[in-house]
């Protein structure tokens, strides 16, 4: 397992924690890249509203595999970000603080809402990573099998979640420099 690096992190939105933990990998997803993972508050509070995901988050905080921290409340362009992008591109409170957050902080965004955040991230100029980015490296990195990637999809795809491919084997990984 890489060490994990100083200085940014990668602030996860609630749909890949539960991709994760659809697929059976929730545990694996920490030490894929070498960022800690945090989850705001309001995301936190989205994913405990997901039937049977509150449990797995709690359990990830609990052994410290990712850290949970509140949204700056206090800062007022952040703020005024979180707002905005409520209001004119209609997102759900965690994604639209999460892309306000790393608007600010040039942090990492993990999201796989791609169709809401890839044009905002491109505009502002932030690193961004999917579900599907979050698997590339896992097979990079000799953690996850082309088969298990397979059976990954697969769960994600029968608990009700869109994913671009149904078979591994059909999607390709793209370069990101983090």
């Amino acid at each position: 397992m890489e060490m994990k690096k100083e200085g940014k992190i990668i602030l996860i939105d609630a749909d890949v924690i539960s991709h994760f933990i659809s697929g059976g990998q929730i545990t694996l997803l920490p030490s894929i890249f070498p960022y800690p993972i945090r989850i705001l508050d309001k995301v936190y509070a989205e994913v405990s509203r997901m039937p049977g995901r509150k449990t797995e988050v709690d359990n990830l905080l609990r052994f410290k595999l990712i850290k949970q921290i509140p949204f700056p409340e206090d800062d007022l362009m952040i703020k005024k970000e979180y707002l905005h992008i409520k209001k004119v591109m209609f997102k759900g409170d965690g994604e639209a603080a999460c892309m306000a957050v790393v608007r600010f902080s040039r942090n990492i965004l993990a999201s796989s809402n791609l169709k809401d955040i890839a044009n905002y991230c491109k505009m502002h100029q932030i690193t961004y990573l999917s579900t599907m980015d979050f698997l590339c490296r896992a097979v990079e990195n000799k953690l996850l099998s082309e088969l298990d990637c397979d059976e990954f999809i697969k769960k994600v795809l029968l608990a009700g979640s869109i994913l671009p491919v149904k078979k591994w084997k059909a999607f390709k990984c793209r370069e990101i420099d983090i």
